[in-house]
């Protein structure tokens, strides 16, 4: 077997496995935010060094990653480098994986967690066939070459202590809130930790927002345990940034379980309240006129109706409201011995109805792994809680009209709307 081309139709197998398609371009932003460049400076390419340029850049990339280039940039004094392998491509660019020239088996492929079985498959034949070191399988790389440390490095090394880092990266989901994630690591490849930088400018106000999070968080004892560490939060080259501690564990399950139970419960304990129905109607509505007529007149008449339910079911209810994740979902959690690791917390609000994070669960399985909950209890509590569904849908809407996500997310949930739109009223409510 030629496992060289087999490695590397995997990996154009999964540029076409992923609904989240990125660019050259942000590749490009990735690169920027890495070398801790201003976005609108321009890139400091090694090829560029032969034109004249008397003052040399303190860093360079070159989409030219061989050992003869690495050894010409060395001679130039660009001692300090970091090569990548570019995945899926250069054009379609998800991770940046540290190449090693010592063969030392890195992995780098932590900050990727697939849950469908051929995604799975294409992952660990990727981490088998690197673990090896040989490099044929490689369809793009990226050298950065620097004559100084890196100020990342720089932070790296005040921040964890130690010395010897390497990088991988990921690129994130494609939108206006865009982030660059960096797994920090020793040079034996044990993670040290995880630094988000802004790709978009909406995506600071999204750190910002996690980081004050986590801090409170972090209060109740109770939760330590289940979340990770702040290391470090604050500007960074012009850059709000946020660095957490690593999550250990194996990936979350696909279904509801006990140990999401017991998780929400602690989490939503924290600050519990029962609001008023009318309220949460009154702010869900607001919300949704800021986006309603971007979106045309069927999402319109639908939520006027999700909106009218609701105002009959709920108007004289109670609602029991706390501490919500946000984007609750298998893929922002892991499995450990001291019960389940939560992490991502951009999105986190302080007084949302207790349903809405066991409804984006079911949502966001549904919708991205095809996984089905039609017969299990958890499914139950959108039929028995309508009414709060509705509101979620509408709720989710707005936030990924924000976000300007990918439209098989709102399909699916204008196909839930309709559905439940259309069923009788049930006689429980979450009151």
């Amino acid at each position: 077997m030629d496992e060289g081309r087999l490695v590397r139709s995997t990996v154009l197998a999964m540029a076409s496995a992923f609904r989240f398609q990125g660019s050259r371009d942000i590749l490009v932003e990735a690169l920027h935010a890495f070398l801790g460049l201003d976005p609108e400076d321009a890139m400091p390419t090694a090829e560029r060094l032969g034109e004249g340029v008397v003052a040399r850049p303190r860093a360079v990339i070159s989409w030219n990653a061989a050992s003869t280039k690495a050894e010409q940039l060395a001679r130039l004094g660009y001692t300090r480098q970091y090569r990548f392998a570019v995945m899926p491509s250069r054009n379609q660019p998800r991770w940046l994986l540290p190449l090693t020239s010592d063969r030392r088996a890195i992995d780098g492929f932590e900050l990727y967690t697939p849950y469908s079985r051929v995604t799975r498959l294409m992952k660990a034949l990727v981490v088998q066939v690197r673990a090896t070191g040989w490099e044929g399988w490689v369809r793009h790389s990226v050298l950065v070459a620097a004559r100084a440390p890196l100020p990342i490095e720089k932070l790296a090394r005040e921040v964890t202590g130690d010395k010897n880092i390497t990088f991988a990266l990921s690129l994130g989901t494609p939108g206006s809130v865009q982030k660059l994630t960096v797994q920090v690591m020793r040079s034996d490849g044990t993670i040290l930790g995880y630094l988000k930088i802004p790709l978009k400018s909406a995506a600071e106000q999204r750190l910002r927002h996690e980081a004050d999070v986590v801090q409170k968080l972090h209060s109740f004892p109770k939760l330590r345990a289940h979340i990770p560490r702040l290391l470090f939060a604050g500007l960074w080259d012009g850059r709000y940034v946020v660095f957490q501690s690593a999550v250990d564990g194996e990936p979350g399950p696909v279904h509801l379980t006990q140990l999401h139970e017991e998780f929400l419960e602690v989490l939503q304990g924290c600050e519990l309240v029962m609001l008023p129905g009318r309220r949460l109607i009154q702010t869900i509505g607001h919300r949704w006129e800021s986006v309603a007529p971007l979106l045309g007149t069927n999402w319109q008449r639908l939520g006027r109706e999700a909106l009218g339910i609701a105002s009959r079911e709920l108007d004289s209810a109670q609602i029991a409201c706390g501490a919500q994740h946000g984007d609750f979902a298998p893929w922002n959690t892991r499995v450990h011995p001291k019960g389940l690791m939560v992490f991502d917390w951009e999105s986190a609000a302080w007084d949302a109805p207790v349903l809405w994070d066991r409804f984006h669960f079911l949502a966001q399985t549904e919708c991205h792994l095809n996984v089905h909950h039609i017969e299990s209890r958890a499914a139950d509590l959108r039929e028995a809680n309508r009414a709060v569904y509705l509101l979620y849908l509408l709720s989710s809407v707005v936030q990924l009209s924000e976000e300007k996500t990918e439209t098989f997310s709102l399909k699916y949930r204008e196909e839930q709307l309709r559905k439940h739109i259309s069923e009788p009223a049930q006689s429980i409510v979450a009151d």
